[in-house]
């Protein structure tokens, strides 16, 4: 019954977004969403308020679900509307760009871009094997998607911007739609936060932030907190960190399970209401240490040292479906357990461990060389400029 429910909903977005269509747009008015309208952050958020400071010829409109966002916004002086209000979808019909985290669900329930050029900013690049990548194209249930997202796709593009050559091709092999030669190459907007304006990272501070990545699988979510857990009473490494005046900062999933009564003097958990903005923290941290997430592509490049403690990395990879490429980052620095992690950080302290090599393979295969020191919004709006005519 759900199956029937779900197809007829669909193919009542399919009628509704093609009604709609409409070319006769103002290419002047950027519409931007991210995170199906529930959080104002990532690259989309960078993008929208460079384009407010640097371009007062385009009206840069930010459409959300949430009031307090709306709140927020407006007091900044920003133009927001609330997602499936009238307001918003007035907007919406005539928005000649418009750039999403997620999918078209990031302007509400019934977006209403046909015709717009819609553009994927998505909310990170990495190693995980996505949607097209994950089915045999050659069977005739992967035709019959296919032919389902080719009329309607809630993450239709005409533009996608990324970071480098492997992820210009992972994008082209993972998402419905897309064209090779739309996948364009300028950087992530966020990144920017990692750098000043002449282009140099800021200056790291004497932090060290795990950043785990959250566990689909129950099992898997259980022996993460019991990772994390063990951390926070490992009174070795508090002394470690102690005694070359680092400070581990651990920022788990929402949902993860922590025991944050039990506390280090050196070892402190961040909660979501601690990280306002996750890149503003990665520009100060003196190293990373995390597992699978997509967050070492925006860490490579600051070249400073960055940890992998996948524990459990032929379980991962076997029900994630990363790309073998994961496999060649793995260096020096790749941990197994608590005790591989605290003989890692004391070399890394002591100097013993060659750390760029890690962060120079990553590059390799996620930041192209003319793309790693910052500019990144200003690549997407100058993209867009020359190609689109916008004046």
């Amino acid at each position: 019954m759900k199956k029937v429910v779900d197809m007829l909903t669909w193919a009542k977005d399919a009628c509704l977004y093609w009604m709609h269509k409409n070319h006769k747009r103002d290419m002047n008015l950027w519409v931007f969403g991210c995170w199906g309208g529930n959080k104002y952050a990532d690259n989309a958020k960078y993008l929208f308020e460079y384009i407010n400071e640097n371009y007062p010829s385009i009206r840069a409109v930010w459409i959300t679900a949430k009031t307090e966002i709306i709140d927020t916004l407006a007091n900044a002086g920003f133009e927001v509307y609330l997602a499936d209000t009238e307001l918003a979808e007035k907007v919406l019909r005539q928005a000649g760009v418009a750039f999403f985290t997620n999918s078209l669900n990031d302007f509400g329930m019934h977006p209403y871009l046909n015709g717009a050029k819609i553009c994927a900013l998505f909310h990170g690049v990495g190693f995980k094997n996505e949607l097209r990548e994950l089915d045999n194209q050659n069977t005739l249930k992967a035709k019959l998607k296919g032919l389902k997202h080719a009329i309607y796709d809630l993450s239709y593009t005409d533009y996608i911007f990324t970071t480098s050559q492997f992820a210009r091709e992972k994008f082209y092999r993972q998402q419905y739609n897309a064209k090779l030669n739309s996948i364009i190459l300028t950087g992530q907007p966020r990144n920017d936060a990692l750098f000043d304006e002449s282009g140099k990272p800021f200056p790291a501070e004497r932090t060290i932030l795990y950043l785990p990545t959250f566990r689909e699988n129950k099992e898997g979510q259980i022996r993460l907190e019991k990772v994390i857990n063990d951390l926070l009473t490992y009174s070795e490494l508090n002394d470690l960190l102690k005694n070359y005046g680092y400070t581990l900062l651990i920022k788990p999933h929402y949902l993860t399970k922590v025991h944050k009564e039990k506390r280090l003097t050196n070892i402190q958990v961040l909660n979501d209401s601690d990280v306002t903005d996750v890149q503003k923290l990665l520009a100060k941290v003196g190293m990373l240490i995390t597992d699978y997430s997509s967050a070492i592509g925006d860490f490579a490049l600051l070249n400073r040292p960055i940890i992998f403690y996948s524990y459990d990395l032929e379980d991962y990879c076997k029900n994630s479906h990363m790309d073998p490429a994961y496999l060649s980052i793995l260096h020096e620095t790749y941990v197994k357990n608590k005790e591989e992690l605290y003989a890692t950080l004391a070399k890394l302290f002591q100097e013993k461990i060659y750390y760029q090599s890690t962060a120079e393979s990553i590059n390799s295969y996620l930041n192209e060389q003319l793309l790693r020191n910052g500019g990144y919004c200003r690549n997407v709006c100058q993209y867009l400029f020359e190609n689109e005519n916008i004046k």
